[in-house]
């Protein structure tokens, strides 16, 4: 299976990388133009990858070009307040970028779209309704899709992710989660709410794209299935 990753050098992204790697996964790996670059100055070996995939998703010629012979996109994208002075929007980053991908793989004859999301997508406040927006897109493509729907995101400790875009909970939080994941009553709530690692998302959205079926499947995991899948 060939899988393009968008947003693949952020927190998810180094986390899922590798555990799809190693799950036999062929992958295409999305660089903008800018983050190649500055991954060239650093030394990187992500720059030379024969898996990297250097465009702007705005460049529909090419992101075409790219998705071709790709049994599904995984989709990573999202940005954050803080880098709204740099010239990021909502609409810009999330949503004008699923919106590029969703149409490139349906023109590319990509059967499968997962996108990473959040819980309360489409409540109140502008992210979330940026994000219901987002899955809005990708639920009236026709493909097959699945969104996966966590809360706080936890970075590992150790690894790949802790060097780009780590993403910090308080301490003890992820152990807190899991043991009271395990009462009655209240179980439900904190595996929707709680903080989740993002190796749990990660392995997730892996097992479910060689488990999607083409043919306009849809599916929403989060809370205790996003757990589920990902244990």
């Amino acid at each position: 299976m060939v899988v393009f990753v968008a947003g693949a050098t952020g927190a998810t992204g180094q986390v899922l990388v590798p555990l799809a790697h190693e799950a036999g996964l062929e992958l295409r790996l999305h660089l903008r133009p800018a983050t190649a670059a500055k991954l060239a100055s650093e030394g990187s070996p992500l720059a030379t990858d024969a898996r990297a995939r250097v465009l702007d998703l705005g460049d529909r010629d090419a992101l075409i070009a790219a998705l071709r012979g790709c049994d599904a996109v995984v989709s990573l994208i999202g940005t954050m307040k803080r880098r709204f002075a740099q010239g990021d929007t909502y609409e810009t980053s999330d949503v004008g970028t699923t919106r590029a991908l969703v149409d490139a793989a349906k023109a590319a004859g990509v059967p499968r779209f997962l996108l990473l999301s959040s819980v309360g997508a489409g409540g109140g406040g502008a992210y979330l309704q940026m994000k219901g927006e987002c899955e809005r897109i990708v639920r009236e493509s026709g493909l097959s899709w699945a969104v996966f729907r966590p809360s706080a995101l936890a970075s590992p400790a150790k690894g790949a992710a802790g060097t780009h875009g780590k993403r910090w909970v308080p301490p003890g939080a992820t152990a807190l989660t899991a043991g009271l994941r395990t009462l009655p009553g209240v179980g439900d709530l904190v595996a929707r709410y709680g903080p989740i690692p993002i190796e749990v998302v990660a392995r997730a959205m892996v097992r479910t794209v060689t488990t999607l079926a083409p043919g306009g499947e849809g599916r929403i995991v989060e809370g205790a299935a996003l757990w589920e899948v990902g244990a």
